[in-house]
């Protein structure tokens, strides 16, 4: 999916907020948003992840840190922890596990609306997904051997895990993945955080390589690749997995996410707060 107008506007903002996170003065302030909005301006057809993996390293520059909301992104593991304990009492199989890491996706820095961790658990087991293509994807796990969940964001991953976990439970004899950023971009999972939940437990844990918010097999490496074809399921957590990857036609891959801004919601056809489970079309 490439960039529309609204996203052009969405990453100057995301500029912004980079900006006060880092508690930049407001000279050093107007420069970063200066460089961000002439990097904006010169973007073309590329899709949203790929243009965030250009803007922000140039953000970092500002800072002595790539990684630009490394406590921001300690923060919301640390607030996702404190839910687990009771999610879990409510998570008895893989279909409410899928649930529990769908309200995961809010814990996002890179989107225009925001939603309360606290809050989507307390209605996320009662509420449909509206586009709900589970029981394809459960009918393909049936005769698969290996699945990769795409991590998304910080935080989210502890429910991530979750699933894993209840995946294992359910079904012992399917291999599991769970792929990761190649590098700190915006606050998406990366080998450092999954290790430091020990996701390790549940899944082989991979190095996609992109330095993108979203798995774009261009900038994939090699070796992940060629394990990333072996897949029998794939589950694509999060809008940046599926601004890549919804025009790969690829059956295999089921993106999971909350609508979190109108660009995307007008692609999957849905409303803005929406939960999605669809087989990639």
């Amino acid at each position: 999916m490439n960039l529309k107008s609204e996203c052009l506007s969405c990453l100057l903002n995301q500029s912004l907020r980079v900006a006060k996170n880092l508690n930049l003065d407001e000279q050093t302030s107007k420069k970063m948003m200066t460089l961000a909005a002439t990097s904006i301006g010169a973007y073309g057809e590329i899709s949203p992840p790929v243009a965030a993996s250009d803007l922000y390293p140039k953000l970092a520059s500002f800072t002595e840190n790539e990684d630009v909301y490394k406590a921001l992104k300690a923060l919301s593991t640390q607030e996702a922890l404190k839910l687990l304990p009771s999610v879990e009492k409510k998570v008895t199989s893989v279909s409410g596990a899928i649930k529990a890491a769908v309200a995961g996706n809010v814990i996002d820095f890179a989107t225009p609306n925001h939603f309360d961790l606290k809050s989507e658990f307390e209605k996320v087991f009662e509420t449909d997904f509206a586009i709900d293509d589970e029981l394809k994807f459960l009918t393909l796990v049936q005769g698969a051997k290996k699945i990769m969940i795409i991590g998304d964001n910080v935080g989210e991953h502890v429910f991530d895990k979750l699933l894993l976990t209840a995946m294992a439970k359910t079904y012992p004899n399917i291999q599991r993945y769970y792929a990761v950023r190649g590098r700190p971009i915006i606050n998406d999972v990366t080998l450092v955080e999954a290790k430091a939940l020990e996701m390790e437990a549940v899944a082989i844990v991979v190095d996609s390589g992109v330095p993108t918010p979203g798995l774009d097999y261009d900038h994939a490496s090699e070796a992940f690749m060629r394990l990333y074809n072996t897949m029998d399921v794939i589950i694509a957590k999060g809008m940046g997995n599926y601004e890549c990857l919804e025009g790969v036609k690829d059956k295999r891959i089921f993106h999971l996410f909350k609508v979190k801004c109108d660009v995307v919601a007008k692609d999957v056809g849905e409303k803005l707060g929406e939960l999605i489970f669809m087989q990639n079309r």
